[in-house]
């Protein structure tokens, strides 16, 4: 993988920068790190916990964790991404939920010494609640129809009354997404990534999920990138080395398994026969290829890889001058749909650098 790696690094895209974020966006991650809040390096200016919005090219970057000290240990490069999914949907067992609010997900990653071409992935500020964003989504069905009410057990049936009674805002069930831990084995087609889905409704208690925490439902999406461009930052002088490549893509995976619904209900042994009215409802515990994950959006990354880059005095800290692009781009509008990138990648082009990149050789 290295040599075909360095030779695309030669020609590809025509600058080392490009193909080195790729690289890194193909490669295995082999270790999530989890450190603990960092202090900023001295000389930089610290906004919080992080930095003000950036802009321009940079613009969505808001959660990069670039105060993390490992992120300036790079010996390639250090990048950012940000994956925001507008559209899409979620089916488990036999319920399929619209994806309709955003669904975010962003994190950082450097080269660390005698890494061969793999990267570690460092979470957002807050940890790894913060590697996924999102908000509720509407479940179509309603919660007696999820209880296939009337039922012949008592503590579902007063759920079923309670439900009817309250109307609309007792029959609502909302389904929200949350991280349980790192991702890992990230690349730019595939990663793995541990979430318990949370049901939300007055009715069901606060601890109604589907995956618990240390026991989540475990995803392995696959991303097909339909179209991507490359920027270059606009002062090369001051951030060498920078560059942006932002992709449409879509994120699926078919292969994850889900387990039954626990802890709803009004509470104790009660919950039981709730969690096995729903189980059997939504078709639950599913086996893989029953159930199935589609979210399709932007996926960008922006990388410095001037610590490599034998033209300039080095050691270079690449997470500080990406750090420094961001604060620069602050209040300027993003790109837009005329903008000139450097390079505007096919859906042909890209895949083809995954192949030459996967190959190994």
């Amino acid at each position: 993988m290295q040599g075909s790696s360095r030779r695309l690094r030669r020609g590809f895209f025509g600058g080392a920068i490009a193909v080195a974020a790729a690289a890194a966006l193909i490669a295995g991650v082999t270790t999530s790190a989890l450190s603990a809040q960092p202090k900023p390096s001295a000389g930089t200016h610290h906004f919080g916990r992080g930095y003000p919005p950036p802009g321009g090219i940079y613009t969505g970057m808001t959660n990069c964790p670039l105060f993390n000290q490992l992120m300036h240990e790079s010996v390639e490069f250090t990048a950012c991404t940000a994956g925001n999914a507008t559209t899409g949907s979620i089916k488990i067992g036999n319920i399929t939920t619209p994806v309709t609010n955003p669904v975010n997900v962003q994190f950082g990653f450097y080269t660390a010494a005698n890494q061969n071409f793999y990267a570690d992935v460092v979470p957002p500020p807050e940890g790894v609640s913060g590697f996924l964003v999102t908000k509720p989504d509407l479940i179509p069905e309603s919660l007696t129809k999820m209880l296939d009410c009337p039922s012949t057990n008592k503590v579902v049936e007063s759920l079923c009354q309670r439900a009817k009674r309250f109307g609309k805002f007792g029959n609502t069930v909302y389904a929200l997404a949350e991280s349980d831990g790192a991702i890992t084995n990230f690349a730019l087609t595939n990663w793995t990534q541990p979430v318990v889905f949370q049901l939300i409704n007055p009715l069901l208690g606060r601890d109604c999920t589907i995956g618990t925490l240390g026991d989540p439902v475990v995803l392995h999406p696959s991303i097909s990138i339909t179209s991507g461009q490359e920027y270059v930052d606009p002062d090369p002088a001051k951030h060498p080395d920078t560059i942006v490549l932002a992709t449409q893509s879509t994120a699926s995976d078919t292969t994850f398994t889900a387990p039954g619904v626990t802890g709803c209900g009004p509470g104790g042994v009660a919950n039981v026969a709730v969690d096995e009215a729903l189980d059997a409802t939504a078709g639950l515990p599913s086996a893989s290829g029953v159930n199935s994950l589609t979210l399709t959006g932007t996926f960008n990354i922006a990388a410095t890889s001037a610590s490599e880059d034998t033209s300039l005095t080095q050691p270079q800290d690449d997470a500080a001058i990406l750090l420094s692009a961001f604060l620069a781009s602050v209040g300027t509008p993003p790109p837009s749909a005329s903008h000139a990138a450097t390079a505007r990648l096919s859906s042909a082009q890209l895949h083809q650098l995954l192949r030459h990149l996967g190959a190994g050789g």
